[in-house]
């Protein structure tokens, strides 16, 4: 009886194994990149959720200029990036905790964003009005209000918000006409429109949180906010062993048994059929062939494009139907025609169809109105004093006054901000969504006159606190009357006590 030699078997799996040690020792010296959740892009570990990876990918896209273009500048501007920087970090951290956690209760929200206020009150502190860099620091502390887009139901609409409040502060910025301090707060100012586009796209209606995940008090709790715990997985050390030996059990001595003669039977009658040789082009004509056509439609003559009768009327594409002009009325905002500046009867100054400007207006006179219509994106500096100002019919649009001796009006408008330098006695705000009117030291005694508006407020100096410090206050728009004999009394909702 013949006997099987193994030898060759043998040989075969000695030089795997010798070619299996190579590699493991190959991987165990490549250099492991290294995952750390708190450096200044935040690396992604393997297991973090979608909307992380895809935050992480936004902040080093972003934050590395930012810096870079604050370190040309000086110290205090790199304390102010430092600011957003730490927000970002805040941020990342709680979309990550959306995976784990269940939505936090309106009430937990104060235990949760403890480090977040002390972040707050650490940017509003360091911004000193003597300091050449105010405004630098203040439009950062403005910024890391971005946080707060985990609590709204609408995070795009809150950077929106965010913005516009930040936009303020940029403007005097860039009125300084220095490069390097434009270049970066454009930079900044660049993070939070794209952070505006990226919660469109990654939680256009609120960040999802883990129905049955933790608590979030507790996991808070147990990590900090800007603590980095939880940040991301760690890449393991180089050179490290992989768990288990690595390579298969050891050849047994002597060799491998001669298998039996029922095993060999058994080996013969499962062995594959070898493969019939490839006949080239040859047999893929040949299958071509085979291919039933008997149910293919026959093609006659009159079938033809060529033999078709050349005076059959052609047929006509239907014409596109033309879009809808967009309907006049309130709505409608904005530039409607060429921009225009100019003086009218000797008395009214008109800068209308402005956008994306920055005007400074210094040659109206104290008999003389201001009228700024339909203008979108500008900013108007009135220096000197002047008889009144109006805005109609224009949106995100940013005064700046000296002294009014009438009244400065807003009249269907959106979003536009008056922010008083001087003393001025009245404001009348008609048919406005999201007026903020800026009140300085000597117009405290302005009388604000409201009506068919909503979103209003007005921000003036804390008489109680350090130089810098505002109070910002509503101007109820909910209002409650009853009836009192045959008198109707008004007073304004218990909301805004």
């Amino acid at each position: 009886m013949a006997v099987l030699d193994l030898a060759p078997f043998n040989n075969i799996l000695s030089r795997l194994e010798g070619v299996a040690d190579r590699l493991e020792r190959g991987a165990a010296l490549a250099p492991q990149p290294a995952a750390t959740a708190n450096g200044p892009c935040g690396a992604a570990a393997a297991d973090d959720p979608a909307i992380v990876v895809a935050f992480d990918a936004f902040k080093q896209g972003k934050l590395p200029g930012i810096e870079a273009a604050a370190k040309d500048i000086g110290q205090d501007v790199i304390e102010a990036t430092e600011v957003v920087v730490s927000g970002t970090r805040f941020l990342r951290e709680l979309l990550l905790a959306t995976s784990i956690c269940k939505k936090p209760q309106d009430a937990d929200w104060t235990k949760i964003l403890g480090p977040v206020m002390e972040l707050g009150q650490k940017a509003q502190k360091a911004c000193d009005q003597r300091s050449e860099f105010f405004q630098n620091r203040k439009a950062c502390a403005e910024a890391i209000n971005m946080i707060m887009l985990v609590t709204s139901p609408s995070p795009p609409a809150h950077v929106q918000n965010v913005l516009e409040t930040f936009d303020f502060h940029a403007i005097k910025v860039m009125q300084k006409k220095n490069e390097k301090e434009t270049a970066w707060i454009k930079a900044v100012k660049e993070m939070l429109k794209e952070l505006k586009d990226w919660c469109n796209e990654n939680c256009k209606l609120g960040v999802t949180w883990n129905a049955q995940g933790k608590d979030a008090v507790e996991y808070f709790s147990a990590s900090p906010l800007g603590s980095g715990a939880g940040g991301g997985a760690a890449a393991p050390a180089p050179g490290g062993k992989a768990k288990g030996k690595g390579k298969g059990p050891a050849m047994p001595k002597g060799g491998l048994a001669a298998p039996s003669e029922e095993v060999k039977a058994k080996l013969r009658e499962g062995a594959p059929a070898k493969p019939a040789a490839a006949a080239g082009m040859s047999a893929v004509f040949n299958a071509i062939r085979e291919v039933d056509t008997g149910n293919l439609k026959k093609v006659t003559s009159d079938m033809k494009t060529k033999n078709q009768p050349k005076d059959l009327p052609k047929v006509q594409p239907a014409a596109a139907p033309k879009a809808a002009a967009p309907a006049p009325g309130r709505n409608r905002k904005g530039p409607r025609g060429a921009p225009l500046k100019e003086l009218q009867k000797d008395t009214n100054w008109v800068l209308e169809n402005y956008e994306n400007e920055q005007i400074v207006m210094d040659e109206a006179t104290m008999q003389q109105l201001v009228v700024i219509i339909n203008c979108r994106n500008t900013t108007v500096q009135v220096k000197g004093k002047v008889k009144s100002i109006c805005v109609d019919g224009c949106e995100k649009v940013n005064v700046i006054c000296n002294d009014v001796i009438s009244a400065v009006e807003m009249v269907n408008s959106d979003r536009c901000q008056l922010q008083t330098l001087g003393k001025i006695v009245a404001v009348a705000i008609d048919k406005c969504d999201g007026a903020n009117v800026f009140l300085s030291k000597d117009s405290l005694e302005a009388e604000i006159t409201s009506s068919k508006s909503s979103e209003m407020n007005v921000t003036i100096p804390d008489p109680d606190g350090e130089d810098g410090d505002i109070i910002e206050m509503p101007i109820p728009e909910q209002f409650v009357t009853k009836l009192v004999g045959k008198k109707l009394k008004t007073e304004v909702s218990g909301i805004y006590a």
